[in-house]
């Protein structure tokens, strides 16, 4: 092996298909299947708490809308009310809409919280793509919000067609964590000297939610490298304890540094196909913490490369965990249960090239 560290820890490779997987514990929050306010065309205000949609039409949702609109091509939205009544402390929650033709925006009380595909003039469909967006936990309130769906369809069916799940979920598998550093993180497009360090100033750096790609707050269309840094603090009673550092899902590649210090990274390996650029983003992060590094207030300062496509920490769980046994427990749930033995032969070759 090189002296290049791929990663430190464990490390799970998930499948290409999102429905074969059996890892997060779904709890359903709020049903949003059935019937949503529905018009033609495109109006950015239509996003807006305050929109007027009282000639707005009623389609079920999921469906195909060529169903009542027939031949229609073009944009449309989605709108519908909902209760939220969660009184947890949860910060974040999933978003499922199914399957959207082709490309989406998606709104909750005005506010963005993701998108798929590119609007023309640069259009790039996202039709077979399961749409999960990450929600921060502070956009939705009690009582009523609002969901907004902006649409674009090129050709043949259109609109949120199909999809098991439309709703709004709490992944269970959080509740694992002791720790949890979902939230806002500090982030920047622009690499700053000793931005790894307990001591730099971060005050001048964006706001950014993690986990959530940064295309859907407000950063389109970047390719290429980001910085990520997050102060947290370590309760006495796990200064002692064997800790671990789980980040999710990240895409493409990253440098994760503890308090100044390297403890792993994911990068390209070109004598492994499956670890390039088109699935790197597919692995679950895990890091063993080293124990001589933890001080009661510490930070974790992240590089990401994002080669194409969406980028950023985007899927969580994102947080620390007590004990190896946890961990483990946390990442079974995580490993992909295909029976594809050939891709369980390439878990033993990837962990003998880490031994």
């Amino acid at each position: 092996m090189t002296d290049r560290l791929l990663i430190i820890s464990m490390l799970f490779l998930l499948t290409f298909n999102p429905s074969s997987l059996e890892a997060a514990d779904w709890r359903l929050i709020v049903d949003l299947k059935g019937t949503w306010h529905f018009t033609v065309g495109d109006d950015k205000n239509w996003a807006s708490l305050n929109a007027d949609i009282s000639d707005w039409d009623r389609l079920p949702v999921p469906a195909d809308w060529e169903q009542y609109y027939q031949g229609y091509n073009g944009f449309a939205w989605y709108r519908k009310p909902f209760i939220f009544n969660n009184s947890t402390t949860i910060k974040t929650f999933t978003l499922f809409l199914g399957y959207i033709d082709d490309v989406d925006e998606v709104f909750i009380n005005g506010q963005k919280v993701g998108q798929s595909g590119r609007f023309p003039p640069n259009f790039q469909t996202a039709y077979n793509r399961e749409r999960r967006y990450q929600v921060p936990a502070e956009i939705v309130k009690p009582g009523e919000n609002v969901i907004c769906v902006r649409v674009f369809d090129e050709a043949k069916n259109g609109g949120i067609v199909r999809g098991e799940r439309i709703g709004i979920y709490y992944d269970e598998n959080r509740s694992l964590l002791d720790i949890d550093l979902s939230g806002t993180w500090k982030f920047s497009l622009n690499y700053w000297k000793g931005f790894k360090n307990t001591k730099f100033d971060d005050r001048e750096w964006d706001d950014i939610f993690v986990p959530m790609n940064w295309e859907s707050q407000g950063y389109e269309d970047l390719d290429g490298t980001a910085w990520y840094r997050k102060r947290f603090r370590i309760p006495d009673q796990m200064m002692d304890k064997e800790l671990y550092l789980i980040l999710g899902k990240i895409d493409d590649f990253e440098k994760v540094y503890l308090n100044g210090r390297l403890i792993g990274e994911v990068e390209e390996l070109p004598g492994y196909s499956r670890l390039r650029r088109n699935n790197s983003y597919q692995l679950f992060r895990a890091y063993r913490i080293p124990p001589d590094l933890l001080q009661h207030q510490n930070v974790i300062a992240i590089e990401v490369e994002d080669r194409y496509g969406e980028g950023g920490i985007y899927e969580g769980p994102v947080g620390i965990i007590e004990g190896q046994n946890k961990a483990e427990e946390l990442l079974q749930k995580y490993r992909w249960r295909n029976r594809n033995r050939g891709w369980e032969s390439f878990f033993n070759d990837l962990f003998d090239l880490l031994d």
